[in-house]
This record gives structure tokens, sequence and C-alpha cells, in this order.
């Protein structure tokens, strides 16, 4: 009877050996890992979710508006010169001389203009200057607009005659040295000066002579001066008589 139990216990112990040997040679048995491989297909997922990932962060690509520069702000200088006041004797050229109104300065930054008493500007004149025949005598017509605010009467207003002493070739070249004007000249009218020009017999050449004159006011101003001038003097042509027929 004992040997019995023992041969079923060692078939028994037999039996659990050989089962539980069938069960692990049935179970596949895994491969060795390769450390490379891993490693590279760790390296490929990362790169492969940086890319990712960067597409999802990148921003969106909007035109950028050209900076503008800021235009610079304006000031007034509350120093800078005021307009000066005008000469109310001016030269004037072959077209003669005027005077213009004068400007005037409040004190403020903003410049207020002054009203000129007595002023004039150049209109025309009648001859032009340049050369003219010796001993010639004519009406030098000089026409002139009242710039103004005075009214040029003819009873207290005058044309008189102004020795330049800058001038070398500074000359009369009329017998007088008055002339009254016209007529009364308002503010804004013209008026038609008559000064008589005689040419000296004597010769002269370019710059010839120049005769000055001015206006006289009321009360003693002298403004609105202008020039006359005879480049040179030309020989006069001989008058031919003609011969009396027999």
């Amino acid at each position: 009877m004992q040997k019995m139990k023992r041969r079923m216990f060692i078939g028994m112990v037999l039996s659990a050996v050989l089962l539980t040997a069938a069960c692990t040679a049935a179970e596949p048995v895994a491969p060795t890992a390769d450390l490379n491989a891993i490693k590279t297909e760790a390296v490929k997922t990362a790169m492969a979710e940086m890319t990712v990932q960067a597409a999802l962060t990148k921003p969106t690509e909007t035109d950028v508006p050209a900076t503008l520069t800021p235009l610079p702000t304006a000031t007034l200088d509350t120093d800078a010169a005021q307009p000066a006041a005008n000469d109310t004797a001016n030269t004037g050229g072959s077209s003669g001389g005027s005077s213009g109104g004068s400007g005037g300065s409040s004190g403020t930054a903003i410049p207020t203009w002054t009203p000129v008493l007595f002023a004039c500007e150049y209109v025309t004149q009648d001859p032009l200057d340049g050369p003219q025949t010796s001993g010639w005598n004519y009406d030098l017509k000089m026409t002139v607009r009242n710039t103004g605010t005075a009214t040029w009467t003819r009873k207290d207003f005058y044309v008189e005659y102004w020795d330049d002493p800058d001038d070398d070739n500074d000359i009369k070249l009329s017998p007088g040295n008055i002339y009254k004007l016209p007529h009364d000249v308002a503010p804004y009218e013209t008026a038609e000066i008559l000064i008589d020009i005689q040419v000296p017999t004597t010769p002269i050449t370019s710059p010839g002579w120049y005769s000055y004159w001015r206006i006289v006011s009321n009360n003693g101003d002298r403004f609105c001066q202008f020039y006359h001038n005879v480049t040179m003097s030309l020989t006069p042509v001989p008058t031919i008589t003609p011969t009396p027929k027999n």
C-alpha cells in the first residue's frame, strides 16, 4: 500500500513537471531588444512631435504697415525779423523810381501792416532812358501812382531836382529846379509829371548823364525819387537846305 502511494505521488509530480514544461515551451520567447533601433525611433518621434508643435504654434503672417514718420511740429519764431519799412525815396532805373508801403509790427508773432502816408510807384515814362541828340530840348513825362494814404495836393506838393552826391554823372539836364504837379492826386491815382529836359552840347558817352528828381510833401517830406538817364549824346544831323532852282 505504501509503495502504491509513493508511485502515485511520483506520477503526479512528473505530470506536473511535464505540464509546466509544455506551457513554458508553448509561450513565445521575446526577442532581445535592439538598443540603437530604440534610440533612433525615439529621436524620430521627438522630431515629429516638434514639427507638429511648431506648425501649431507658428504665428499667422500679416502685412506689417510701414512705419509713418511723424511730421515736425510747426513753431512760430517770435524773434524773427519783421518786414522792414520801405524807403520812401527809392531810386528807380530806366523805369523811374518809386516808394512802396512800409511794414510794421505790433510786437506779436503776427506782423501788422502800418499804412504809409507818402509813397508812390513807377508806371511809365516818355521818352525812355537812352541816347539823345546834343542840344536837344524835350519834355520828360514821368507817370507815377500815389500808393500812400495822403492826397498830393497841387498847391502843397511839388517836384524838385535832387543832386546825388554819390553820382559823379549827376546833372540837372533842366533849366528849372522845381515843377508843380498837374493836379491833386488821390491815393491810387496817377499823375503825369512834366520836366523840361535840355541835352548839353558837350559830347558824353556811356553811362551818360543822370538827372534825379523827387516829390516834396506839404510838411517837407521827400519821397518818390526817380531819375532820367541820357546814355550818350548824338551829333545833330545837319539840316540840308535845298538849292533854289534858276
